[in-house]
């Protein structure tokens, strides 16, 4: 017999402030640490809240400097490191790009 974490239920007021923190400019993962729920119960309360999302990855600018730098010979950690961007973001930016293949290991 499995025990899990009782589920937990936020109050329309909890979440109208859970929507806007995450307007604010807060993680989803923070926001799921700071109600107690899980991230997908986060999503879901977005979405219902007809909420636009923030677009994961680079910005056009610095996808640009991601395919100069590695053309450049730079791996995508030190890419990454430079960017202050996480190596799979840089990753799929490069792979979008065309400057490597979707397959190829890193």
């Amino acid at each position: 017999m499995r025990i899990g974490k009782p589920q937990t239920f936020l109050t329309p007021s909890e979440v109208d402030r859970l929507v806007d923190d995450y307007l604010t400019g807060l993680s989803v993962g923070y926001l799921a640490q700071k109600y107690g729920v899980h991230r997908a119960t986060v999503s879901k309360h977005l979405t219902r809240n007809n909420v636009v999302r923030r677009q994961h990855g680079l910005t056009i600018e610095d996808a640009a400097e991601a395919v100069k730098l590695h053309g450049g010979g730079i791996s995508i950690r030190a890419i990454a490191r430079t960017l202050g961007a996480d190596r799979k973001q840089v990753r799929i930016s490069l792979v979008t790009a065309g400057a490597i293949i979707a397959n190829a290991r890193p």
